[in-house]
């Protein structure tokens, strides 16, 4: 297994930017993934989960309203593609569809959860006021919900809620109707901690995935239309396609090394921001060719923080942390 590599070097006073590696691009543990083709068994003709709960592919809902899969073309999107929303649910506020993973990790070793979705918004007929809200949630196998991602319709605003009962927080980003997003979220088990992406962009930055001191878990991420504050359901709609959950072991992930300063007789110090637990062996070099085992640290909980001080003054010396699997 090649470990995860982060480098920093020191010029006098002045790091230079830090190098890291998308934990995307290794192999993962893969818990579900559906492009919702026909040859995965995906039926146009019938709904992802019919008004009996039944669902294609394991995919399962909490009420029912307009879902399905859909097959015209559209940019960004390949082949067969879900749908929510349109047609009003038969719950009074919420419909929700998921496919559980039923995630119940060992504690000795928590993971990184990656889930991902592309994703589009539509209204084809904007009532003013009266559009709806459309989610990802993540839940706890026993359906507790830890999060949600909100894209709230009647302004088109982008919004966060934890477990803590304290309402939805804003993120200051907004969507379009009609673009495509690829949406990211990273949660990582051992700090407690989620944040997720938009085409690359952070929306939501190091959140508490729970609140309640609760063991760490997932059941599901759910794709959730909520009706509008009348409690009324409009005909926008949310298209997916592209669902993804995987699992990293946590000396998968590239750690995030950052320069403190130089103490006072020159040495520098250095910290390792990782993942709890996690060994990292701290490297420096001279000319970004021949590397030389400084020492190794261990990330600690909560926060996955280790520090280094180096023992000799040098200017122009690079730093890199290497996981060790």
């Amino acid at each position: 297994m090649k470990p995860f590599i982060l480098l920093l070097t020191v010029l006098a006073l002045i790091p230079a930017p830090l190098l890291g590696q998308d934990p995307g691009a290794k192999a993962a543990r893969v818990l579900f993934e559906t492009g919702f083709e026909g040859f995965e068994g995906y039926n146009p003709g019938a709904d992802l989960v019919d008004a009996e709960g039944r669902g294609q592919n394991g995919w399962s809902s909490v009420g029912y309203g307009g879902n399905g899969i859909l097959v015209d073309p559209i940019p960004e999107f390949t082949g067969q593609y879900a749908y929510i929303g349109f047609l009003g649910s038969t719950n009074q506020a919420f419909f929700n569809l998921f496919r559980p993973v039923q995630l119940v990790p060992n504690t000795n070793f928590p993971p990184v959860v990656f889930f991902e979705v592309t994703l589009s918004l539509r209204d084809d007929r904007p009532t003013p006021g009266q559009a709806d809200d459309f989610r990802w949630s993540a839940y706890t196998p026993d359906d507790q919900r830890l999060f949600t991602l909100d894209f709230h319709g009647v302004d088109q605003s982008i919004n966060f809620a934890l477990d803590d009962n304290q309402g939805f927080r804003p993120t200051d980003f907004g969507f379009e109707y009609g673009a495509t997003y690829r949406l990211e979220m990273v949660m990582s088990f051992g700090r407690n901690r989620w944040s997720a992406t938009l085409n690359g962009s952070t929306v939501v930055y190091e959140q508490p995935i729970t609140t309640r001191n609760q063991r760490l878990s997932l059941g599901s991420v759910d794709a959730v239309w909520a009706a509008n504050a009348s409690g009324r359901w409009d005909d926008n709609y949310l298209l997916f396609d592209d669902y993804r959950i995987s699992v990293f072991p946590p000396s998968d992930i590239a750690p995030v090394l950052e320069m403190v300063g130089l103490d006072s007789t020159g040495r520098a110090q250095l910290r390792v921001w990782g993942e709890p637990g996690v060994s990292y062996r701290v490297q420096s070099s001279n000319d970004l060719l021949t590397w030389t085992d400084r020492a190794t640290v261990i990330a600690t909980a909560p926060d996955g923080l280790a520090t280094y001080l180096d023992a000799q003054v040098h200017s122009g010396r690079s730093y890199r942390a290497v996981s060790i699997p």
